[in-house]
């Protein structure tokens, strides 16, 4: 998880293009790692169906979204759409949130297209000016499980233009209908399957960051760490494991003759036990010297990898 997240920040994040005529007004969605984690591990879940949920985070100022975390909601999707939000589920769910001391709005929503590509439909496009309709900067993000690979998120954001901005560009070809979010030289360039679904038609791209707290970094790297639990799991080699397994089957079988040994002495008398015990191996001494050394090797073996394992932290 470390490595996603670092290969997340590292390779992801897209250059900007510096034109003083021209001021990058970018509008950015910053995700944060437990937001993008929730996210993904629902879309996999979900897997081959769509499944959906909303972002909570906050609006920072004109330029900047935060999404700090996500939850999923029950709805049943196909490969094709997916249903609309409840409403009834996001209120208890939000009063149960407010209960607990999660003062975050709802900035948008998220779901998944399993396996081809970030892109909104014409109900994806409903649904979003449906929240945009309660808040005009409402978000809609959509994320790839299939294609999300090798530290690779297939994820994308989206927000959808208005009717009227679109009559303003018939009339003059060369009005952008997003003057606000411009986004210069930030964005990824966009594949043909969303142009055809009306990329930049109907909804337009929004730029993408991700983000790690202080104290998500710090969680992060403490996983590597080795911790007291680690000291006591039995790590032997594998000489120690066979001399275990050799020593374990003589255990047994000189346990079965020391039992046997048991019910003829309380046949005989002691003088005759002695005497047929003579040039024969005394099960009770081969014992105590077998497991007094089974013991005492497999104790330094333990103390040692507790020590070595105190050393790496």
């Amino acid at each position: 998880m470390e490595r996603l997240l670092r290969e997340l920040m590292m390779g992801q994040q897209k250059e900007v293009v510096d034109n003083e005529s021209h001021p990058d007004t970018a509008e950015t969605v910053n995700i944060s790692a437990l937001a993008l984690i929730k996210m993904l591990r629902h879309a996999r879940s979900g897997v081959p169906l769509e499944v959906m949920g909303l972002m909570l985070g906050s609006f920072v100022d004109d330029y900047t979204i935060n999404v700090v975390d996500v939850f999923a909601m029950p709805q049943s999707g196909t490969s094709v759409t997916v249903e609309s939000v409840d409403p009834v589920y996001q209120t208890k769910h939000m009063d149960l949130l407010k209960l607990v001391g999660r003062t975050e709005n709802v900035v948008g929503w998220y779901h998944s297209h399993p396996g081809f590509g970030c892109w909104l439909s014409s109900v994806d496009v409903a649904t979003q000016q449906s929240f945009e309709a309660l808040h005009q900067r409402a978000v809609a993000v959509v994320v790839d499980p299939i294609q999300s690979v090798k530290g690779k998120v297939m994820l994308d954001a989206f927000r959808s233009i208005n009717p009227m901005n679109l009559n303003l560009r018939a009339m003059a070809p060369t009005a952008e209908p997003r003057q606000t979010t411009s986004n210069l030289g930030g964005l990824v360039k966009p594949s043909l399957i969303s142009i055809v679904h009306g990329l930049n038609t109907k909804y337009y791209s929004l730029n993408i960051t991700y983000q790690l707290s202080s104290r998500e970094q710090n969680m992060l790297t403490c996983m590597n760490k080795k911790s007291w639990v680690d000291g006591m799991n039995l790590r032997l080699t594998s000489s120690v494991e066979k001399d275990n397994d050799e020593k374990c089957k003589a255990i047994n079988s000189l346990l079965m003759l020391f039992s046997k040994e048991l019910s003829v002495e309380e046949s005989k008398n002691t003088r005759e036990t002695t005497v047929k015990k003579y040039g024969q191996v005394n099960a009770k001494n081969r014992l105590e010297e077998i497991t007094g050394s089974f013991l005492a090797n497999n104790m330094v073996q333990q103390i040692g990898t507790m020590i070595n394992a105190h050393s790496i932290k």
